[in-house]
């Protein structure tokens, strides 16, 4: 079938330049219009060739960055028990007020406290960043007497009702492997409770080892 047309296509062609100087002009448009679509059909041709051709290079993963690496290790390379606490202490605040002869006293503010102590770093290997406890309030019938330094978290959950609970960061402390580290912090419990012949009890729950 090809053939049969390119057949006929020559023999139009020969009749156009033979016949008259009009239809020479006519086979030479004819002649430049299938040159440029033979041109047009060489460079598609070429053009899907070389795309075909091209493999794409697969993707190689890229390994996670040293900083992202470092922080990772520093959430995990130290544990609660790698951090210590000793004199350890809640106490409220005080407040002002006028008596009924006008003069001016001072009372124990229950809504406002401070927490006090030192935190040592029990770890041989690294050093401490961020240390964050949690802090819980109690309030005891009066017939619990133990004293702040001798109270038992078992006993505080039996006998005594918790009448607050937050969370409380201290940062940037770089402490070295065994070194320990005076803090004090002013905190309050969101709805707490009225604190009668209260107690608490601290938690380390978070530690960030110091890898920089």
């Amino acid at each position: 079938m090809t053939s049969f047309f390119i057949l006929a296509l020559a023999a139009v062609l020969i009749w156009l330049f033979a016949e008259s100087r009009t239809t020479r002009i006519v086979g030479f448009s004819i002649v430049g219009v299938i040159a440029v679509l033979v041109a047009i059909y060489l460079v598609w041709r070429e053009t899907s060739g070389s795309t075909q051709g091209h493999v794409p290079q697969a993707t190689v993963p890229q390994p996670p960055a040293p900083k992202a690496e470092i922080f990772e290790q520093s959430l995990t390379a130290l544990k609660p028990s790698d951090v210590g606490l000793a004199q350890i202490k809640l106490e409220s605040g005080v407040e002002t007020y006028f008596g009924i002869d006008g003069q001016q006293y001072e009372r124990p503010d229950l809504k406002s406290w401070t927490l006090s102590g030192e935190v040592k770093n029990l770890s041989k290997q690294y050093a401490v960043k961020d240390v964050t406890f949690n802090v819980r309030l109690y309030s005891c019938p009066s017939y619990y007497t133990a004293p702040f330094n001798e109270v038992k978290f078992e006993e505080l959950s039996s006998i005594c009702s918790k009448i607050g609970e937050r969370s409380v960061g201290l940062y940037d402390l770089k402490l070295a492997p065994g070194s320990a580290k005076q803090f004090s912090q002013a905190l309050t419990f969101a709805n707490q409770g009225n604190a009668i012949n209260w107690r608490f009890w601290v938690d380390v729950t978070r530690v960030v080892a110091q890898l920089q």
